[in-house]
């Protein structure tokens, strides 16, 4: 071989290793600039998953209040119905009342003007019996008392002229009181039909504040059934927004990468929170506790467990997530190789860091509530080549 060869030879085996360290190079800076970003990315979405929850959470809330105010409007609407069919009724009874009252003074006071009319007849004929009487003078007396046959009949026929004078000043004394009792009786009637008219007016101008009160409560009952309806379609989005957010989230634990070569293969994981054996919902559909979304999909078991107790992990492995999310608070993936993952959710405390290893049963975090949690328990969730199992069919 000429020198010429020889050094052709060695530019080009020159030239295959720089372009190699150049690759190299480029992989090492991709590799190293990912390890950099990924951490900021990581958590600018989780940022965006807390501020949708945070959204979601404020439209929520506002939508509650809306409808409690809605509930309480209508409440208060139906309360104000409920007094005007009562006033309306104490109207129609009272208005009956009123009628009765005024057929009653009619009736005295026909009862009247004949007990009048028999009192002014009575006394006509009383001063015309007196006035003959008076005109007759004692010769009448006389001839009725002298005409006794004896002195028997004479105290007997005395007693009889006394007796007539008397009883016509009591008869018409009768009619007097009669007439009297009459009279009162009316001016009684005519009193409580007065009450009866003044009741009415104060029933009747008490419909009519009401009738106004019904009216201002539908305006606001149809204003806030605006609002109510405006609310939803805001808390919708926020939900939508949410949901988005959160499979974003998932979507990201998927695309996590890890060089972990683990020997599991299948088989039953440790169980991950040891101060706890009560699991409080079970993998699988169901109505969200907190959104109260139907048909939502619990991806996971949630076993109760005190706060501050720990969680442990399931197997080997490599931690590939340990960070906050919106919905998982406080939480940790573990890769175990060949396609299997585990998740622990909604922790007060992390103990791992991405990339570290770790064994099985080793305390991993610290339960708690961070998250979209109700109270401390563990949320654990396992996966098969990215597709969710049921824990329960892993665990012991």
């Amino acid at each position: 071989m000429n020198n010429e060869s020889y050094s052709k030879k060695r530019r080009a085996r020159a030239g295959k290793r720089r372009v190699v360290a150049a690759i190299v190079a480029a992989a090492v800076a991709l590799v190293f600039l990912f390890s950099c970003l990924y951490p900021a990315f990581s958590t600018a979405r989780a940022s965006s998953v807390s501020e949708a929850k945070a959204a979601r959470d404020s439209a929520k809330a506002e939508l509650e209040r809306i409808k409690n105010e809605k509930t309480d409007l209508v409440t208060e609407y139906v309360n104000f119905d409920s007094e005007l069919t009562a006033v309306e009724d104490q109207v129609i009874a009272l208005t009956a009342d009123i009628e009765a009252t005024k057929e009653t003074i009619t009736q005295k006071a026909a009862e009247l003007e004949e007990a009048i009319a028999k009192t002014d007849a009575y006394r006509d004929e009383f001063k015309q019996r007196a006035r003959i009487m008076y005109e007759n003078g004692s010769a009448s007396y006389l001839e009725v008392l002298f005409g006794a046959s004896s002195f028997s009949d004479f105290i007997e026929r005395v007693e009889i002229v006394g007796s007539i004078a008397s009883y016509d000043r009591d008869v018409l004394d009768d009619f007097t009181k009669n007439q009297a009792i009459i009279k009162n009786s009316k001016a009684e009637q005519e009193e409580l039909l007065l009450r009866q008219e003044n009741n009415r007016d104060s029933l009747a101008y008490r419909q009519e504040q009401i009738e106004l009160l019904l009216e201002k409560q539908q305006t606001l009952i149809d204003k806030i059934t605006a609002d109510e309806a405006t609310a939803q379609k805001a808390y919708s989005a926020a939900e939508k927004k949410y949901e988005e957010e959160e499979r974003k989230a998932q979507e990201e634990i998927r695309r996590a990468k890890s060089t972990y070569v683990g020997s599991y293969t299948g088989g039953k994981f440790a169980w991950p929170a040891p101060s706890g054996t009560r699991i409080t919902s079970p993998f699988g559909y169901r109505t969200h506790p907190i959104s109260g979304k139907k048909g939502s999909l619990h991806r996971g078991i949630d076993i109760a467990t005190a706060y501050g107790t720990n969680i442990v992990a399931g197997e080997a492995g490599k931690v590939i997530v340990a960070k906050y999310n919106g919905s998982y608070g406080r939480y940790v993936v573990i890769d175990h190789g060949n396609g299997y993952t585990t998740l622990y959710a909604h922790n007060s405390q992390l103990l791992v860091s991405v990339g570290q290893t770790v064994s099985r049963g080793q305390v991993i975090a610290k339960a708690g509530s961070t998250g979209n949690s109700t109270g401390p328990h563990c949320h654990f969730e396992v996966s098969y080549n990215g597709n969710l199992q049921n824990p329960l069919n892993y665990l012991k």
